[in-house]
């Protein structure tokens, strides 16, 4: 039986075990509130200083459940204590107790509805004496597109700075760069013209750590930009007396200001102000054929312009061209033509717009008399726009504009294949491809004689592919070509074909083959008895161009002055005084790409000769060092002219000082089969003794004989123009004297004297040089 005093104890241990257990609950209850809470919802504190007595600390409220915030501060690292009790939705507080010299560290607290207390902001420590403010500002406008700002602090400080900015009529601010200690100066150019901007500027150490704003938080310090200055100035006389100035209109301004100077006058004076909106003025000069300088600028009440640029105008009357018409032809270029209406002008300017400009600029200049242009430079399915003016040249006289008139570059396909048909002496029928399906029909034109113009004989509906022209002669060679049209301004032309009862029959079978970076060898079949030569074109881009001519009977072309990694179509024309035959087949040829030596600075002269032959393989090493100036030895110099000249031959045999193991074997055995080099008495060549300039030369010399084109003999007497003529050998002295004859070495100038340095070794560079001129003298005397 248990006694009331157990029966106590008993009550009182199943109460207190309760108690426990409740509290337990309660405070695992609160932990989980408080790790949730500290862990989700957090914010940071920032710190903006006024001065060394005034600091305001901010922080975000993310809160929904906040009793209470709670601003703690440490001084020199001590306990936090709270200095601040803010309620909810408080993120703000000013405290006007720190003193210089001391480090504050602050912290924010929060009570949520549990009455949970925790830490809600990061620590934030401050000194408010290493804040420095700003103390002044001065913004200057330079232009429509930049204000210069500068700024000071306090003597002795240097901080990091941000400029804030905002335009009139706002109150936003927006950060428009951070600028780092020691630079007190910044160019805003991301700005528009004629707008007033205001500024302000603070410093900051960190994120969260900034001074106060200067001038102030509110208004800033205020700058116009300028308004942009006037563009497209241009003039030209109306009369002797009277001069039209046009301009292209600013936005935003009020007025304009004319400024005109005389030929004798020093400084420009005003000649007019003129209302907003306006483009154009007519000025009353006092001289005739005199030239005037003129300048405008924008103004508002609070701002103006740049001054334009200074145009120079002459009182000397030009009739402006007329007429002016943009055509695409073949979606590659676009034709100009004009009307030439004055008897005086020297030359023409062609003012082009292209799609990406709003303004013209002079594109490109055409002489005296011209009435058209072609526009090669252009891109596909562009707009472009052109005018153009007369002008006589030095004395700055220019008519007004023509007209403008544009095009676009649509591809409109030529008609294709055009030939012909002989049905009578005095009957011809022609015939091609339509294929496009967007002409709006096809234009015949006809031009007799080599360089007479194009005229047009007939038009025809769109997909026509024939037509009989009744009316040739027997005479003069005739052309053709069919011109396609669109309903735009677009045109586009099929080949053209030459049509000659007495025309040579066409070349065929024409080859090419890549021999260098520059030389592309041409040979052909000639299938005509009549004609007296041949005419060799090229085609780089869009047009045909000849590149040379060859006589009768004669096919095979090589042409030098190829462009290295380009492709060129090529094709022959049989002629007959005047007359041509229709071309023979095309043929593109790509030419082989320069080996990048990069050690040819110095030695520039001799480039081109050295990556030719190196795009020949004449250069066994494949770096990109050539060493230029490094001397040759006579068995590489025997491989340079064995290679460049392409002497084959199966040769076999040994010298005392070569075997088939030396680098430049065979090339040694060719040069001495052929004759340029030969052994002495002891069976020896010495392949890697340095060969002086003497022997190079006849050695090359030698290999030209024997190649088939000799030098042409020139007496030794002319040997006598160097200064150091009697070094030379007599055996070599006529090789030497038929090289320098061609160019193929040439003196040098010391101390005014010429010297041919007979007995001097060659370098690289120089034999390269040699070898290349002996190259071209070979293939082009074959």
């Amino acid at each position: 039986m248990i006694s009331n005093r157990g029966k106590k104890y008993h009550k009182f241990k199943h109460i207190s075990k309760l108690a426990i257990m409740l509290a337990a609950a309660i405070l695992m209850q609160s932990l989980v509130v408080l790790n949730t809470a500290a862990a989700t919802v957090k914010s940071n504190i920032t710190a903006l200083v006024h001065n060394v007595n005034v600091v305001t600390l901010n922080w975000n409220d993310y809160l929904t459940n906040e009793i209470n915030y709670y601003l703690e501060r440490s001084v020199d690292g001590g306990i936090f204590s709270t200095v601040s009790y803010a309620a909810a939705n408080l993120t703000t507080f000013t405290d006007s107790t720190v003193q210089p010299g001391h480090i504050y560290t602050y912290r924010v607290k929060v009570m949520d509805s549990t009455y949970t207390t925790y830490v809600y902001a990061d620590e934030i420590s401050i000194r408010t004496d290493e804040v420095a403010r700003p103390d002044s500002l001065t913004p200057t406008t330079v232009s429509s597109n930049q204000i210069d700002l500068k700024w000071t602090y306090p003597a002795g400080k240097i901080s990091n700075t941000i400029i804030e900015r905002r335009t009139e009529g706002s109150t936003s601010w927006t950060e428009v760069s951070r600028v780092p200690a020691g630079q007190n100066a910044y160019s805003d150019k991301a700005i528009a013209a004629g707008i007033k901007y205001y500024y302000k500027v603070r410093s900051y150490s960190t994120e969260y750590i900034k001074s106060s704003a200067y001038p102030d938080e509110y208004d800033g310090i205020s700058a116009v930009s300028m308004l942009p200055r006037p563009s497209n100035l241009s003039g030209f006389a109306l009369s002797g007396y009277k001069i039209q100035l046009k301009w292209q209109d600013v936005s935003f301004e009020t007025a304009y200001i004319i400024e005109r100077r005389a030929s004798n006058e020093g400084a420009f004076t005003e000649v007019a102000v003129l209302p907003q909106n306006t483009t154009s003025y007519i000025d009353n000069v006092a001289h005739e054929n005199s030239i005037y300088s003129y300048r405008i600028k924008a103004l508002t009440g609070v701002t103006s312009s740049e001054y334009s640029d200074v145009l120079n105008v002459a009182s000397t009357y030009l009739k402006p061209p007329s007429w002016l018409t943009a055509v695409s032809v073949d979606g590659k270029k676009i034709s100009l033509s004009w009307q030439d209406l004055t008897t005086n002008e020297t030359g023409f300017e062609i003012w082009r717009k292209a799609p990406a400009e709003t303004e013209y600029t002079l594109y490109d200049t055409m002489g005296r008399n011209a009435n058209s242009y072609i526009d090669l430079n252009v891109s596909p399915q562009k707009n472009y726009s052109y005018k153009v003016r007369a002008k006589i040249n030095d004395n700055e006289v220019y008519s007004d504009f023509s007209n403008e008139s544009g095009a676009l570059t649509t591809p409109l396909s030529p008609p294709a294949n055009l030939s012909f048909n002989i049905i009578s002496k005095t009957e011809v029928e022609l015939t091609w491809d339509d294929t496009s399906s967007m002409e709006a029909g096809f234009i015949v034109e006809k031009k007799i004689g080599l360089l007479s113009q194009w005229y047009q004989i007939s038009q025809l509906e769109p997909n026509v592919t024939k037509y009989n022209d009744k009316w040739i002669s027997s005479t003069e060679p005739t052309f053709y070509r069919i011109k396609a049209f669109d309903r735009s301004t677009a045109v586009s032309y099929s080949n053209e074909v030459q049509l000659s009862l007495d025309a040579p029959e066409v070349p065929s079978n024409l080859q090419t083959s890549v021999l260098s970076t520059n030389d592309v060898k041409l040979s052909w079949k000639d299938n005509s008895s009549t004609e007296e030569g041949f005419i060799i074109e090229a085609k780089q881009l869009y047009l045909f161009r000849e590149i040379g001519r060859v006589d009768s009977n004669v096919t095979t072309f090589i042409y030098h002055d190829a462009i290295p990694g380009r492709t060129m179509t090529y094709r022959i024309r049989a002629v007959k005084g005047l007359v041509q035959s229709n071309p023979s087949n095309e043929v593109a040829t790509v030419t082989l790409v320069n080996n990048t030596y990069s050690d040819l600075g110095s030695v520039s002269w001799a480039a081109e000769a050295i990556n030719n032959l190196a795009s020949r393989n004449v250069f066994e090493d494949k770096s990109n060092k050539f060493n230029p100036k490094q001397s040759i030895s006579r068995g590489e110099y025997c491989a340079m002219l064995v290679r460049s000249l392409g002497m084959e031959k199966a040769v076999a045999g040994r010298f005392a000082d070569v075997t088939v193991k030396h680098k430049y074997y065979k090339e040694i055995m060719l040069s001495e089969y052929f004759g340029i080099i030969s052994k002495d008495k002891n069976n020896k060549i010495y392949p890697d003794k340095l060969i002086t300039r003497e022997q190079a030369t006849v050695m090359l010399a030698l290999a030209l004989k024997i190649k088939g084109t000799p030098l042409p003999q020139k007496d030794s007497s002319t040997l006598k123009e160097f200064a150091d003529f009697k070094l030379i050998s007599y055996s070599s002295s006529r090789n030497i004297a038929a090289a320098c004859g061609v160019g193929i070495i040439s003196g040098r100038i010391i101390k005014g004297r010429v010297y041919l340095q007979p007995s001097n070794n060659v370098t690289r560079a120089e034999a390269a040089l040699m070898v290349y001129k002996g190259l071209i003298y070979n293939q082009g005397n074959q």
